[in-house]
């Protein structure tokens, strides 16, 4: 055995591909010049006690109890040769020397890196001269930055050579060489033909179908997947980097089974709905947590959508620069998050933002991108009839002008059931225009199909970040500046952003480490749309006013004006709502985060972190005097201003100790407090002393509400893990929290968790090269507790502005607090396994889960005589369970470097609700739609159904309508029977095509939408119905009318009862009108499921060689478009996107009030780096 210190080594993949490895390798060819003096492999000291055993015992041995890596060829090294070593705090040179002794293998330390080699691998051992070639060229990953340290071997030979630190080779090849084999630890291995080249440049793709070796699990520990016994799934920065999206969790849509993501249709930077495996609690948060690098942060806005005039300010993971993440794991089950205690009931995002790297001089990475945003679906519309009913046309009132009549339109008619846009000229009474006759008479015309669609903007968002990294051994440091700006669809509507985030790591000495991350965002909104069936919301003005109304004669009303006006069938004029109806609102975030790591020996070290989330928000609104609304007519201000403050610290005491050759044990005891608190002060205040001085002072009407939350829950928790020959894991957890918001004798409460993990491939050693590369099987069962918001477990006063005797009043709470109050409860368990076949080619990922949730915490209603509004209860149980599949394909690999790439999901889940309080077997939801029901789905939408006779027809009335049914039943779900995505990608030569589809099945929508449109008469389908009948002598036509398909119930004298077709004709209200009048709700549900083209990117990025005279490490160039489709048609006349939803409570899923219309976004992104 000889000791060389050579650059030139090969290494190829053990049968365990760490991540780890690449990164290191990367790390260690920067600095290998640098890396003198006190280096790790100088100063570890090992103490090693073996008789007997083989090679590889030893090896694993040193990894685990240091951290050095062995590189290896499995042809190269007998790691079954017996050996024999006793030695005491010997450095690894001496334990190399050792344990090699008696083989032909040359051994290369780079600091923690230790490549074992043949004597002559890299030479040419076939003896004599051959004719030979030289081929050069350059390697690069799939961004274009080059990879040192690529293996590059002439295919059957043992002639090779190694890529320098910039990705630089030069081989000779002898002239029967024809293939070139480019090998790297954690990427796929690539042959190309030499035939005919000298110059030959390769584009290395990550080993994405391989097993992902590591993960990042609850509280920011790192696993192997492997050894991890629940369901946790990683998105990595490849992934996530090619969408742009602006808030992280749109960018996860899709890619993870169980994650369900919805975007509010609530404008521009508006928050998003997430849900993981369905609904637990009943009435409390169903959201999962979100942690970045270790800090949870708080995802609720101040403003986050509803179903009446809101607006939606965004939320807490909006804020985040997407170009800043590195990878987000998703921890769903009980099992993968009980050390988060309640706050991770729901499940976990874990968001690990990029640090700085460790390469020669600083590295700058320069993205830009700017998209446009154009209307993906809008409503159509009838034009054919004007604003009016039907029984009297107009209104059978004349009026002259100019020495001729006309028919008088009131302004009180709002329903379009009016006469035909025949060209007709009317006059509007009361008389609205201005004193100098604008538009005195009206021509009844049909509008331009496309004039509401007209009125909205196109988007456009431009969004630029620059990073700067560098460091050395010892430290690095990543400085980013983030700024965008979005103009939205609606007018007037904008938001800018600025980020700023900085992250430097340390490894001061051997044995101490540090952290730290500052993150500074600031948002600047105007003009955010209003949501609901409200008059503030412009769409639905748009959606219900007549369409004889010509969108010019508004807008040029306004203009002259400056007031709404007031116009048959049309609820405020848009373009006042649009430019007098202001709001602005500003919000300056801050997370920080600090850890320290203390290396107290070879298997123990200690961990303290601290972090924190602050942010300040301010909103104000104005409405103009003249604006609708009872509380707006006279003029009013609104004015909000809050901070919400979150810190986290947490204590680890982290074990690893390999008890013997099979036997490793590690765990970690810690401890953990969180402090939260809220406080706002809002001003509403109305009825303007002088009009357009909008100042809470200048108003006569104040209502003042303060708010000031404190919360705080104290942790202690355990992990232990148990391995045993690296195929068998056993996890145990526990955690104990006391929470401030539970009643006093219920603060405490403990939960565990134990899992497992067997990988049966490895136990029974199959061949890696045979159908099944690798198996495993896992189970978990899992506690996990639920608190509560605060101040829910004794009564409390509110202020008012009422006094006494000069002496201000207070009221008290119209909540009865439940005194002992106690947490929720959800238990579950879960079972899966994960299989690879042919290589990792093909890859296969299936759990299937079940849980429930016990002593939900209610908040029942009671009547109004008990002087009370709501009363809290600890009561009632869901069930939670479902199946997950994943599945990843690579079904073309060429040696031309062409490659398709196949990652599948599927998720089903079902939520049932077992239980109530006693004597309650149902409630509705606030928003009337909703109901849960013991033994029924979670979601049931409820409401009057048609009544139908026996065989199903539908029974009409005897004037003609039809009838509802008695009472309400059960008319749909809102939550999906299936979720799933597709994701396809195709590379080759530097391109990439990337096509991600993901579904959504077997739920309903309740439309406001289609109720209003029916209701008011604007609906394209709506026209049916409304055929002309007959016409009199006169010439002048009588109501249209139509039959309504069904039948009429008829009794007999002795009570039997018959049907008989319908053929009584009525007119287009009762046809349609009717049904949103009797509140036939199952004429409003609509099915929701839905196929999207959700992401289409097609991107290059330039080879090196080309790139060789610039200054341009790298660049990659994307054209990209998002939500450019939805196959749903039985939603497209109504103009309704199955996610038009402006609320992210679970309760109000699926209730869509009348949303803005859902957008497609076109984009091109540029990324330089130098």
């Amino acid at each position: 055995m000889k000791k060389k210190y050579s650059l030139r080594f090969f290494c190829n993949k053990r049968n365990k591909v760490w991540k780890i490895m690449r990164l290191t390798m990367i790390f260690s060819f920067c600095f290998v010049f640098t890396v003198l003096g006190n280096s790790y492999s100088q100063n570890t000291k090992l103490n090693l006690h073996f008789s007997n055993v083989e090679l590889r015992e030893v090896i694993d041995f040193v990894e685990q109890n240091s951290e050095f890596i062995f590189l290896y060829k499995n042809e190269d090294v007998d790691v079954t040769k017996k050996v024999n070593v006793i030695l005491e705090k010997a450095n690894i040179e001496r334990v190399l020397e050792e344990i090699l002794a008696g083989q032909d293998v040359n051994y290369t330390v780079f600091d923690r890196q230790i490549i074992l080699t043949r004597e002559n691998g890299l030479y040419n051992l076939t003896g004599g001269k051959q004719e030979e070639k030289i081929i050069s060229g350059i390697v690069t990953d799939d961004t274009g930055s080059p990879v040192p340290g690529v293996t590059v071997m002439v295919k059957g030979t043992t002639i090779g050579t190694i890529t320098d630190f910039d990705g630089k080779y030069q081989i000779k090849v002898p002239v029967n060489g024809k293939i070139l084999v480019f090998s790297f630890v954690g990427m796929k291995a690539q042959e190309v033909t030499t035939d005919g080249v000298t110059n030959l440049n390769v584009i290395m793709n990550p080993e994405t179908l391989g097993i992902e070796e590591v993960v990042v699990t609850a509280l920011g520990i790192k696993r192997e997947t492997r050894a991890i016994g629940f369901s946790a799934q990683e998105v990595g920065s490849k992934d996530l980097s090619g969408n742009r999206e602006l808030s992280v969790a749109n960018m996860l849509t899709g890619k993870v089974a169980g994650l369900q993501i919805s975007r509010n249709s609530s404008g521009t930077g508006g928050s998003t709905s997430i849900s993981l495996r369905g609904v637990k609690s009943l009435k409390g948060n169903n959201q999962p947590l979100i942690v970045v690098d270790g800090v949870p942060i708080s995802n609720r806005g101040h403003d986050s959508g509803g179903t009446w005039n809101d607006t939606d300010t965004g939320d807490g993971i909006g804020d985040i620069n997407s170009e800043d993440v590195e990878n987000v794991s998703v921890l769903k089950g009980p099992g993968a998050t009980a050390l988060y205690g309640s706050k991770g009931a729901n499940g976990v995002l874990l968001i690990t933002t990029k640090s700085g790297q460790k390469k020669k001089g600083i590295s700058v990475e320069v993205n830009s991108n700017l998209s446009i945003e154009t209307l993906n679906l809008v409503p159509t519309f009838q034009n054919q009839y004007a604003t009016g009913y039907e029984e009297t046309n107009l209104s059978g009132l004349l009026k002259i002008i100019d020495g001729k009549s006309y028919e008088t339109m009131k302004t009180s008619r709002t329903d379009s059931w009016g006469p035909p846009l025949d060209g007709r000229r009317t006059i509007v009474d009361p008389f609205v225009y201005p004193e100098d006759e604008f538009k005195k008479t009206l021509v009844l015309l049909p509008q331009p199909a496309d004039n509401v669609k007209k009125f909205y903007d196109t988007g456009i968002t431009n969004s630029n970040t620059i990073s700067l990294s560098g460091g050395n051994d010892k430290t690095t440091t990543r400085l980013s500046l983030g700024n965008s700006y979005t103009k939205g669809i609606m007018p007037n509507n904008t938001l800018s952003k600025q980020t700023i985030t900085l992250r430097t790591s340390s490894q001061i000495t051997d044995y101490l480490s540090f952290d730290v991350k500052l993150n500074y965002v600031h948002d600047d909104g105007s003009n955010r749309p209003s949501l609901g069936a409200g008059n503030d919301n412009v769409t639905t003005t748009l959606v219900t006013m007549g369409r004889y109304v010509p969108m010019s004669w508004l807008k040029e009303y306004y203009e002259k004006t400056k007031k709404p006006g007031s116009w048959p069938g049309v609820n405020c004029n848009p373009y006042f709502t649009v430019n007098e109806l202001k709001n602005h609102d500003t919000k300056d975030r801050l997370i920080g985060m600090a850890s320290a790591t203390l290396k107290i020996n070879s298997w123990l070290s200690l961990l303290g972190r601290a972090g924190t989330d602050f942010y300040s928000q301010r909103q104000d609104k104005i409405w103009p005097i003249d604006s609708k609304g009872s509380d707006n007519i006279y003029g009013r201000v609104y004015n909000y201003s809050g901070t919400v403050r979150d810190v986290n610290a947490d204590v680890l005491l982290m074990a690893n100790k390999q008890l013997s050759k099979k036997f490793n044990v590690s765990g970690t005891l810690g401890s953990s407090i969180l402090y939260q608190e809220r406080k706002s002060l809002e001003l509403d205040a109305r009825k303007l002393k002088a009009p357009g001085v909008y100042d809470v002072s200048n108003c006569t009407d104040i209502r003042p509400s303060t708010l000031s939350s404190k919360k705080e829950m104290q942790s202690v928790f355990f992990t232990g893990q148990v391995v045993y020959n690296n195929y068998l894991y056993l996890d145990v957890t526990g955690r104990n929290d006391w929470s401030s918001a539970l009643g006093l004798n219920n603060q405490s409460f403990f939960y565990p968790s134990v899992s497992s993990s067997f990988v049966f491939s490895d136990a029974f050693k199959f061949n890696p090269d045979g159908i099944l590369t690798f198996g495993k099987v896992r189970a978990s069962w899992a506690q996990v507790g639920n608190d509560s918001d605060p101040y829910k477990t004794m009564n409390g006063y509110n202020s008012t502005t009422t006094t006494y005797g000069g002496v201000g009043l207070s009221s008290m709470n119209s909540q009865i607090p439940l005194l002992n109050l106690e947490n929720e409860l959800t238990e579950s368990w879960e079972v899966g396994t994960n299989l690879k076949f042919l290589n990792n080619r093909i890859g296969l990922d299936v759990t299937y889960y079940n849980g429930k949730t016990t002593n939900q915490i209610l908040e029942a209603t009671l009547p109004v005589a008990s002087g009370y509004s709501t009363i809290v209860m600890n009561a009632g149980e869901i069930q939670n369970k479902g199946l997950e599949i994943m599945l990843n394909l690579n079904p073309v690999k060429t040696n031309s470097g062409f490659s398709w790439d196949i990652a599948a999901n599927f998720a089903l889940n079902q939520s049932k609700v077992v239980s109530l309080r006693p004597g309650l077997d149902a409630y509705l939801n606030p928003n009337g739609k909703t109901e849960v029901r013991v033994g029924n789905a979670f979601g049931n939408i409820v409401g009057y159904a048609f009544k139908k006779a026996p065989d199903g027809q539908r029974i009409v009335s005897a004037n003609g309508a039809y009838l509802p049914e008695a009472s309400k039943t059960t008319l749909g779900n809102t939550t999906p029977d299936w979720t799933g995505g597709l994701n396809n990608t195709f590379s080759y030569k530097g391109f990439t095509l990337n096509v991600l589809l993901d579904f959504v099945q077997g739920n309903e929508i309740y439309s406001t939408t289609k109720y209003q449109m029916e209701a008011k008469g604007t609906g394209s389908w709506t026209v049916e119905g409304r055929r002309p009948r007959d016409t009199d002598d006169n010439g002048v036509q009588l109501p249209e009318v139509g039959v309504l398909a069904g039948v009429v119930e008829v009794t007999d004298a002795g009570g039997n009862v018959t049907y008989v077709k319908n053929t009584k004709a009525v007119n287009g209200q009762t046809y349609w009108a009717n049904r949103a009048w009797s509140e036939i709700g199952e004429e409003f549900v609509i099915d929701g499921s839905y196929i999207s083209l959700r992401e289409v990117m097609l991107s290059y990025s330039f080879k090196p060689s080309l790139l060789k005279k610039t200054p341009f490490a790298g660049i990659t160039l994307s054209a990209i478009g998002r939500n450019l489709l939805y196959l749903e048609e039985h939603m497209q006349k109504m103009g309704v996107s199955p996610e038009s939803n402006p609320n992210t409570s679970a309760s109000d899923a699926g209730i869509e009030s009348i949303a803005m219309p859902s957008t497609r976004t076109w984009g091109f992104n540029v990324k330089l780096t130098f």
